[in-house]
C-alpha cells in the first residue's frame, strides 16, 4: 500500500489507524486476530498498546492542530465541559440539543451577549474536547467476574512494564473525623452529600505501591481554609487542602498528580498509578512520568487494592487513637475535643503503622502479581484489635461493636455531581471555601517554648528508659532533640534580626 501526500496527512493516517486499533482491543477481540487483521507484526501491535495513552490525547491534539479554533466563549466552555462530565458518569445519555440549552443557561448565568449555539458552534466543541456520542449500555451494580478475570489477564501486560516499587493504588476515603464512641448511631450508614455533618468529615486521598516501600503523603480535604486549630501551626504530616463540601474535585485530583508528577520527575522515575473511575479523576492532565489506569467500572470492591483492607486497616488504627482519647479525657473529667488539627496528627500516625504485609497481601489479593497461578492462594488481611473490644464495653452501648465504629462512614460520599451555581462559581473566580469560623470553638493549645519541649523530651526519655526498646528509639529521641535545637537557634537569629531594625 502506498501513502502519497504531505508528512502532515501521512501522521494523521497512521494516527486513525492506531485508534482503530485500539478500538478493537477495548472492544475484547485478541490481540493476534487484530494484528492478522491490520496485517502488522505483534510487536508493532505492543508498541502501540504501550502508546495508548499518547495516541488518543496528545497526537490527536497534534493532528488537527490547524483546523480546531480556540473557543470564543471559554468559560461557557469550562463550565459546560464540567457539566458533561458529570453527567455522562452517572450513565445519563447526552444529546447535542441538550448540550446546546445548558449552553444557552450558562451563557445567561455569566451574562455574555453574542453568543449562539449553532450547530457549528457544536461541531467545533465536540472536537475541542474529543467528545464522541455513542450509545449507553446499561451496567450491572453486581461485580462481573469475566470483567475481573479479563482484566487481571490485562494487567500481567501492564506490571511487566513496571517494578513493583513503581506500582501504585490510589483512591480516596471519607471520615467522619470527630465521630467520638457514644456517638457512632448518629453516623452511621450516613452518605453526607452536604448539611450539618459535612462540618464532622473530611476526605483523605491515600496511595501507596506495590511492594508498600512507599506510601505518599496523604492528602486531606477539609471544610475550612484556615481553622482555628491551625493558629501558630506552620508544618502539617499531610498536604491539607478545602472545599465547601470536604471531598474531592477534578481541580484537587488534577493538582495532586501534577505534584505527584514533578516528584517523580525529579527522582527520573515513571510510575503507573490504578484509580476507579469516579467523576473528580475523568479529566487529568497530560502527565510525563505518571501513568494512569483505569480500573473497570464497578469492580473496584474486588481490584482495588486500597478497598481490600488497606483502608480498613488505617480506620481500624484511628479508631483506636480516637477511643484511647476518649477515655483519657473520662479519666481526666474532660470533656473529649476532636479538632481537625487532632484528626491530621492521629490520620499520620494510623496511615504509617499500616503495615507493609498488609498492603502486599491487598496488592496479591486483586491480582498484581508478575504471574498468575492455577490454584487460587489465601493472602491473609491482619486487623489487629486487640484489647479495644474489652474497653469500649463502657464507652458502647448494646446496639453497637467495635466492628460497627470502624465501619461508621463506609458508606461516606467523596465527591460528587456540584450543581449549576456551583460549576458556575468555579470559573467565575469565586472557587474555593473561605470560611474560618466553620468548627466549633475550642481551646487553643498552649504555646510551647523550647525549654518547655526540652523538658517534655526528656520525660518521654525518662518513661521509655524503664522500658526495653530499640536502639533506634533512642536515635530518634536524640533527632528530635538537635530539631528543638535547631529551630530554637533560627528563632533567635530572626529575632536578633527583627529588634535591629527596630531600632
Amino acid at each position: 500500500m502506498s501513502i502519497s501526500g504531505s508528512t502532515q496527512n501521512v501522521r494523521n493516517i497512521l494516527c486513525n489507524i492506531s485508534k482503530k486499533i485500539i478500538e478493537e482491543i477495548e472492544s475484547g477481540k485478541k490481540k493476534k486476530e487484530v494484528a492478522d487483521s491490520f496485517k502488522i507484526p505483534f510487536s508493532s501491535l505492543s508498541t502501540i498498546l504501550k502508546q495508548k495513552e499518547a495516541i488518543l490525547n496528545t497526537t490527536d491534539a497534534q493532528s488537527s492542530r490547524k483546523k480546531r479554533r480556540l473557543s470564543e466563549f471559554p468559560r461557557i466552555e469550562q463550565c459546560l465541559f464540567t457539566w458533561f462530565n458529570q453527567v455522562r458518569q452517572q450513565n445519563f445519555p447526552v444529546s447535542g440539543i441538550l448540550i446546546k440549552e445548558k449552553a444557552k443557561s450558562y451563557t445567561e448565568m455569566f451574562g455574555i451577549s453574542g453568543f449562539n449555539a449553532s450547530d457549528g458552534w457544536l461541531s467545533n466543541f465536540k472536537k475541542r474536547h474529543n467528545l464522541v456520542f455513542k450509545n449507553i449500555c446499561g451496567e450491572s451494580a453486581s461485580v462481573d467476574e469475566d470483567i475481573c478475570n479479563d482484566w487481571q489477564m490485562k494487567l500481567q501486560d501492564l506490571l511487566c512494564e513496571y517494578d513493583p516499587k513503581n506500582v501504585f493504588n490510589a483512591d480516596e476515603t471519607g471520615l467522619f473525623f470527630k465521630c467520638l464512641p457514644d456517638r457512632t448511631l448518629t453516623f452511621k450508614n450516613e452518605k453526607c452529600h452536604g448539611g450539618k455533618l459535612s462540618k464532622e468529615r473530611v476526605t483523605l486521598l491515600f496511595a501507596v505501591n506495590m511492594d508498600g516501600s512507599e506510601k505518599l503523603r496523604p492528602l486531606f480535604i477539609g471544610k475550612s481554609a484556615k481553622p482555628r486549630c491551625f493558629k501558630n501551626v506552620k508544618s502539617l504530616p499531610v498536604t491539607y487542602k478545602n472545599n465547601k463540601k470536604s471531598w474531592m474535585t477534578t481541580k484537587l485530583w488534577n493538582e495532586w498528580l501534577e505534584t505527584l508528577n514533578n516528584d517523580m520527575r525529579k527522582q527520573h522515575r515513571k510510575i503507573i498509578i490504578f484509580v476507579d473511575n469516579c467523576a473528580a479523576h475523568n479529566n487529568p492532565p497530560t502527565l510525563s512520568n505518571v501513568r494512569i489506569e483505569f480500573l473497570p467500572a464497578n469492580t473496584t470492591s474486588k481490584l482495588q487494592p486500597l478497598d481490600q483492607g488497606i483502608i480498613k486497616n488505617f480506620k481500624l488504627l484511628y479508631r483506636k487513637e480516637i477511643v484511647s482519647e476518649f477515655l483519657a479525657c473520662l479519666d481526666n473529667n474532660d470533656s473529649p475535643k476532636v479538632t481537625v488539627l487532632t484528626a491530621i496528627i492521629i490520620s499520620h500516625k494510623a496511615w504509617n503503622n499500616v503495615t507493609t504485609q498488609t498492603i502486599q497481601n491487598c496488592f496479591r489479593k486483586c491480582g498484581f502479581v508478575k504471574t498468575i497461578d492455577n490454584e487460587e492462594e489465601e493472602f491473609p488481611i491482619t486487623l489487629e484489635v486487640d484489647t479495644q473490644h474489652n474497653t469500649l464495653s463502657t464507652v458502647l452501648n448494646d446496639q453497637l461493636t467495635f466492628e460497627d465504629y470502624v465501619a461508621i462512614d463506609d458508606d461516606l460520599a467523596v465527591c460528587g455531581s456540584l450543581t449549576d451555581d456551583e460549576i458556575f462559581a468555579s470559573f467565575n473566580n469565586e472557587e474555593g471555601y473561605d470560611e474560618e469560623n466553620d468548627e466549633e470553638e475550642s481551646p487553643e493549645d498552649p504555646i510551647v517554648n523550647s525549654k518547655e519541649a526540652k523538658l517534655g523530651l526528656r520525660a518521654v526519655l525518662s518513661y521509655l528508659q524503664r522500658h526495653d526498646i530499640d536502639d533506634n528509639v533512642f536515635s530518634s529521641i536524640l533527632n528530635l532533640d538537635n530539631t528543638i535545637d535547631k529551630v530554637n537557634s533560627s528563632s533567635c537569629k530572626q529575632s536578633k534580626k527583627s529588634d535591629f531594625f527596630k531600632k
